[in-house]
């Protein structure tokens, strides 16, 4: 009953708005374009207004509700820079008057607009109005898949220069009784596996910008300077959880709380990953939440691990040839393209294609932003 309750409260919202508001907008305003209608749904469902007032104990500067409520619609629109938001709201009656300023003389300028963001950033205000979101209408829906994969995200800015260690040269072979070698230091996920919350594991992430190395779809090497945003999705292209780091940080770093993080907001089955997240740890972690790890085969240079995955698409060619059903995890895993598709919505229709902030806090919160209008746009998709 629960389930259908929430699913209910968000199809009487969305029907009170289409029936109630709109027509009354549309007698004031004239016809709402579709863009606008969405910014009208997302604006209501998010109800950002709630946690203004955490950027001062007292006296909430001037127009904070209405830069938040403008930020949003710089993701909606898709604008890239704060300048082209300005101009948008200065030409745009409608788009001016549901961001709460009636005449364009009354929007302020671009330096109050970098100071309310910079306040936004600090109280990580559009991460805490996605997590109200999903604790409000998603919360007791139980999703069939959770897929996370890592976004690289392009800044123009210099990378953190990190100087290596110099380690003593060591003899080759074994050593001898006397000598005494320093120990391996462990990896991320090794050190990750002991924590019991997810402000340690992070704490072991860095978030400066560095320099990223990646092996795309077709074999090529990509280089970017800048960070990583590591997203879990769910069912219906639904981004539950999104953390941002540097771009030099393993995906398989930020597998534990993205897994943790994303069990305490919804109720899923199964974990959906790609080679990038292939280690016990992540498996096991997984099955502790209760969840079904289905993670690709990363060869890491072995015969054997190469045979078995050759003969996994040997067997697959079979199938489709004899036209019979795939194996259940190949079709369980073939649903890990929604995180794809969202960010491909995030670069494409949410205006996080050019970042031009500089700083992490910055960087993280246009992000934030952008992740929150996808999750309440595709949520409402379910019911509409």
């Amino acid at each position: 009953m629960k389930i259908i309750s929430t699913l209910s409260k968000m199809w009487l919202k969305v029907t009170n708005l289409e029936n109630s508001l709109f027509p009354q907008l549309q007698t004031s305003l004239g016809v709402l374009s579709s863009k606008e209608e969405k910014l009208i749904k997302i604006l209501d469902f998010a109800q950002i207004e709630q946690f203004i007032h955490d950027t001062h104990v007292t006296n909430i500067p001037k127009d904070r509700v209405q830069c938040a409520r403008a930020f949003i619609a710089k993701s909606v629109y898709n604008l890239q820079t704060t300048s082209e938001l300005i101009d948008r709201l200065k030409i745009d009656r409608t788009l001016r008057i549901l961001c709460g300023w009636r005449y364009a003389t009354d929007i302020v300028s671009e330096s109050t607009f970098s100071r309310a963001f910079k306040e936004f950033s600090e109280i990580n205000l559009a991460a805490k109005t996605h997590d109200k979101f999903i604790a409000e209408y998603l919360g007791d829906i139980i999703f069939l898949y959770n897929a996370s994969d890592a976004t690289k995200i392009p800044l123009r800015q210099k990378p953190l220069k990190v100087e290596k260690e110099k380690k003593p040269k060591e003899k080759r072979g074994r050593p001898k009784k006397s000598e005494i070698r320093e120990p391996i230091k462990p990896t991320i996920l090794a050190q990750q596996k002991d924590m019991q919350t997810t402000q340690e594991m992070l704490s072991l992430i860095s978030k400066e910008c560095g320099v990223g190395i990646k092996q795309n779809s077709k074999g090529n090497r990509e280089v970017w300077i800048g960070g990583k945003l590591h997203i879990s999705t769910v069912d219906g292209d639904i981004p539950i959880t999104a953390i941002y780091s540097s771009a030099n940080v393993h995906d398989s770093s930020v597998a534990l709380p993205l897994i943790g993080e994303t069990s305490k907001k919804i109720n899923y089955l199964y974990d959906l990953q790609d080679a990038g997240y292939d280690a016990d740890i992540i498996r096991d972690f997984s099955k502790q939440h209760g969840h079904c790890p289905i993670i690709d085969i990363n060869p890491k240079n072995s015969s054997v691990l190469r045979e078995k995955i050759q003969l996994q698409e040997d067997e697959k060619k079979k199938f489709e040839f004899f036209g019979l059903r795939e194996l259940s995890d190949t079709h369980h895993y073939n649903q890990r393209s929604m995180v794809e598709r969202v960010n491909k919505y995030l670069k494409d229709d949410f205006g996080c294609d050019k970042i031009y902030y500089q700083g992490a806090t910055k960087v993280a919160s246009v992000l934030a932003f952008g992740i929150l209008c996808i999750c309440i746009h595709q949520s409402l998709k379910m019911i509409t």
